[in-house]
């Protein structure tokens, strides 16, 4: 049971994200169509899929691509990505000559658990069958994952009923982590059964302040990017030692990595400082407008570009003149995939624009983009944090654009992620692999979990 203290601080997250929650109309005078509201639709047509499955209608291959079709245009729970559709098509690559197996398997573990222990069961079972593949296999990276297991479920079960079964969700986690109710379990079956306790105790907590019944839903939006306020203060580079040695392994975002980074060693976490140079390393200092900025220094964005081309991305940078572009455009040819890059230091600023504007620029280049050849097109938004409510513009974006993955970046995440590439010489397809999977939206409170999922 929570104490008095946690209940309070639960109860102060949610008053702030009901304060939060916008209730007037949207720029183009509707109704805002906030993302519960799609997920309600989307719910009908997805279980129409699985029936369809479960009846024979559909085999295995045609279930998994019927749903991938649907939610990458409806990318409403995150399935579109590594612990979803890319653990299903892992996991039928892996079982082609045992296909009749598998199509059983699944059509017994995707309904309806009958209650908690049974849910527990159908996890369990999954998870030793998936271990039993990846402990095998030479590559890891063409091996279904364990790890995802927990979400790929309750993803399905969520479909028959979004009151009863939460959906497994690492971000949620490493916020319960932040709250401090959360300890990580070793396997699957142990880590949803300790989710299931969390997830309905925080929503009984708020439910005895609350005027009305709280859903899952809410208790996810409301806590989605919960983290402590602050969980460290960037370090200020001082100027006249932006070239002097790098700071000691005591530097708080070392510690804060460690803390979340759960397959190593606290002394393996990365310093960014010693991996990234000193220009770059201004995108740490505290929140300095443009105008404050130098002539002779580069400001926010020009540093978020190069950060990128460090990566190993062929970027092109675009007038962004009347916010008629985004900041810059991506390319990896060898794969044909691209992404779009929006920076702002305020992500205020970027959620301030009219989002019709976003998206006729979006679709524009995803035009240009899908004529060179570009298979697949991302967006990344990048900012010194993401601390004000942005569920409906992201919700407006993937509804309306041919992104279907947007991922909210913090600036230092992005570093974090050039200081890996550097430390492990991760080549790019791999770091991209890994990008797809990200949750929406990643900090520094979040990313060395994300880079290790």
């Amino acid at each position: 049971m929570f104490n008095e203290k946690l209940k309070k601080q639960i109860i102060e997250v949610w008053n702030n994200h009901v304060s939060a929650i916008k209730t007037d109309k949207d720029e183009e005078g509707n109704a805002i169509n906030t993302i519960d509201d799609s997920r309600l639709h989307a719910i009908e047509v997805v279980k129409i899929i699985m029936q369809n499955f479960l009846k024979g209608d559909f085999n295995v291959l045609e279930f998994k691509n019927a749903l991938d079709s649907y939610n990458k245009h409806n990318n409403l729970w995150g399935f579109t990505a590594r612990m979803g559709q890319m653990y299903f098509n892992l996991l039928i690559k892996t079982n082609e000559q045992n296909i009749d197996k598998l199509t059983l398997l699944l059509r017994e573990l995707i309904v309806e658990p009958r209650n908690l222990r049974d849910a527990l069961s159908k996890i369990d079972t999954l998870e030793k069958f998936t271990q039993g593949i990846y402990s095998k296999a030479k590559d890891k990276h063409n091996a279904p994952y364990p790890g995802a297991v927990g979400f790929f479920l309750s993803y399905f079960w969520q479909m028959y009923n979004h009151q009863k079964w939460p959906i497994l969700y690492n971000t949620l986690m490493s916020a319960f982590k932040e709250l401090g109710v959360w300890e990580d379990q070793k396997t699957q079956k142990e880590t949803y059964e300790a989710y299931y306790r969390v997830y309905n105790e925080i929503k009984d907590t708020v439910e005895e302040v609350s005027t009305r019944i709280i859903s899952f839903w809410d208790i996810e939006h409301a806590f989605w990017n919960f983290k402590l306020k602050p969980v460290h203060k960037p370090i200020a580079v001082s100027k006249s030692n932006e070239a002097a040695s790098p700071i000691a392994k005591t530097d708080v975002t070392s510690k804060v990595a460690a803390e979340l980074h759960d397959t190593k060693e606290p002394n393996e976490a990365i310093d960014i400082r010693e991996y990234i140079i000193p220009r770059l390393s201004r995108l740490l200092e505290e929140e300095q407008k443009q105008a404050d900025t130098p002539a002779n220094l580069p400001n926010f964005a020009s540093m978020v570009a190069e950060t990128f081309a460090q990566l190993d991305f062929d970027v092109l940078t675009m007038d962004t003149k009347g916010y008629n572009n985004p900041l810059a455009v991506l390319k990896f040819r060898e794969e044909n995939i691209a992404f779009l890059v929006d920076a702002q230091e305020d992500s205020n600023d970027y959620f301030n624009i009219d989002r019709r504007i976003v998206k006729d620029y979006i679709n524009n280049q995803c035009q240009i983009l899908r004529r060179e050849g570009y298979k697949k097109i991302g967006y990344f938004v990048i900012s010194k944090n993401f601390e004000s409510h942005y569920q409906d513009f992201v919700s407006y974006i993937q509804w309306n654009t041919e992104v279907k993955k947007m991922t909210l970046l913090s600036a230092e995440a992005l570093l974090y992620i050039l200081a890996y590439k550097i430390k492990h010489r991760a080549p790019l397809i791999s770091l991209i692999e890994k990008v797809s999977g990200f949750s929406m939206q990643v900090g520094t409170h979040n990313i060395a979990n994300e880079l290790d999922s």
